[in-house]
């Protein structure tokens, strides 16, 4: 009954709390998620320049991170959300946006354009919003990945302790789903340093 009483006053979250491994600590959980990021990054440093970016690469970046801590890691979003576009619709649009992203990945010619695609990946993820959860962690691998590509570091675009930053980098992406990437760009462009 606690749980579904947190749930209602909109402390509890399902998807954390129904952990694989069971854990109700949350900087446990927190550690082991930390840790399937670096995972996720490891698995990004080894694939090959010339790579195909498909929904398979999408789905195997967010199943690095979230395999053996939770069910729901690399499936498809499957209820409605108050971010992201309607569930039934979420194969159809990570393909065209996989299709979107494998043609913007190396087309950029100088920073100005490499900054403009980050901004389109980073921001059309976040809007199809594909996965029950960790999608603003793959959306930040994935534009780690392409700027990767592009001879970049992995670009950190604001520091998880820092309740201030996190607030400016939310307020970035609600910018642009009013069709404003200024902030982000912003944030990226600040952000972005060469390998």
């Amino acid at each position: 009954m606690h749980k579904w009483l947190n749930l209602f006053m909109g402390i509890f979250d399902p998807d954390r709390h129904d952990n694989l491994l069971g854990i109700t600590d949350l900087a446990h959980l927190n550690e082991l998620e930390a840790l399937g990021i670096l995972r996720a990054q490891e698995f990004i440093l080894d694939l090959d320049l010339d790579l195909v970016f498909d929904t398979k690469l999408i789905i195997d970046i967010h199943k690095a991170v979230f395999t053996g801590l939770y069910d729901w890691a690399g499936k498809w979003r499957s209820q409605v959300t108050n971010i992201g576009i309607a569930p039934q619709k979420v194969p159809y649009a990570v393909i065209e946006y996989a299709e979107q992203v494998n043609f913007l990945k190396s087309r950029s010619s100088n920073q100005n354009e490499l900054i403009d695609t980050l901004c389109y990946v980073h921001h059309r993820y976040t809007q199809i919003h594909p996965f029950n959860n960790g999608n603003g962690r793959t959306a930040r691998l994935i534009t780690d990945l392409i700027a990767n590509l592009n001879g970049y570091q992995n670009i950190q675009l604001y520091i998880r302790e820092d309740g201030k930053e996190r607030e400016g980098y939310k307020a970035a992406l609600k910018a642009a789903d009013n069709f404003d990437n200024s902030l982000l760009k912003d944030l990226i462009s600040q952000r972005l340093l060469l390998l």
